[in-house]
């Protein structure tokens, strides 16, 4: 099983001024977030929203453990995104992915990690030659004219930022990797517990090993919600 919890934007809030209290603060919500889910939904649904990319890279670097998917927000720009995923997918082990309401939008994102691919990089310094280029691709979208290249930076194509589709039904395509009802997914700190994802390959999709019980003082999210993936 994948237990999934969504935090919104006021408890994340809440999350950055724990943070600051220092150190002992922040190693206490990294171990709460670490035991109390696999996988954390970031923001709300709806209404205007900040950029939770930076919530999730302030909680990457106080777990150990736990998957964060931040909500696009709006009027963010899909190379934007996808460098700075890529870029907390390096530093924190694919322990990052992106979440959004629109197929195009996501496929747009993974394209862009798809256009430098890591492995493009020769580095033959007696050869003069620091990279395949010609497997380099340039990316162009009419609802994005501003893109006109690659991704600025490689990313290793066997090993992307997960990307989630937010719908109440559908399918994953070949640039979605799954599809989560997000309403259906539990508030951090409610009743409910953590919703579950009953499919096996939930915890692959996320770059899950197997799975591990609650620790020892962690908060009681008993898990009664369940989700599907789709």
């Amino acid at each position: 099983m994948t237990r999934l919890l969504r935090v919104d934007d006021a408890t994340l809030a809440a999350f950055a001024l724990r943070s600051g209290a220092g150190r002992a603060s922040r190693s206490a919500l990294g171990a709460e977030l670490d035991a109390a889910a696999d996988v954390l939904l970031l923001g709300d649904l709806d209404g205007v929203s900040p950029d939770r990319t930076a919530a999730a890279a302030a909680l990457l670097a106080i777990t150990r453990r736990v998957v964060v998917v931040p909500i696009i927000a709006a009027r963010q720009h899909p190379v934007n995104l996808a460098r700075v995923a890529a870029t907390l997918s390096n530093l924190h082990g694919r322990r990052v992915g992106l979440a959004g309401r629109a197929a195009e939008e996501l496929s747009l994102i993974s394209q862009l990690w798809e256009s430098w691919p890591l492995d493009t990089i020769i580095g033959d310094a007696e050869a003069g030659v620091y990279v395949d280029d010609s497997r380099i691709v340039r990316i162009s979208d009419s609802e994005h004219p501003m893109i006109g290249g690659p991704l600025t930076l490689p990313v290793d194509v066997h090993d992307k930022p997960v990307t989630v589709l937010l719908a109440s039904s559908g399918v994953a395509g070949a640039r979605v990797d799954i599809v989560l009802d997000a309403a259906a997914v539990p508030m951090w700190g409610s009743d409910g517990g953590a919703a579950e994802a009953s499919t096996g390959g939930a915890r692959a999709v996320f770059g899950l090993g197997p799975s591990v019980p609650f620790a020892v003082g962690a908060p009681a999210f008993s898990g009664s919600g369940r989700l599907d993936q789709v």
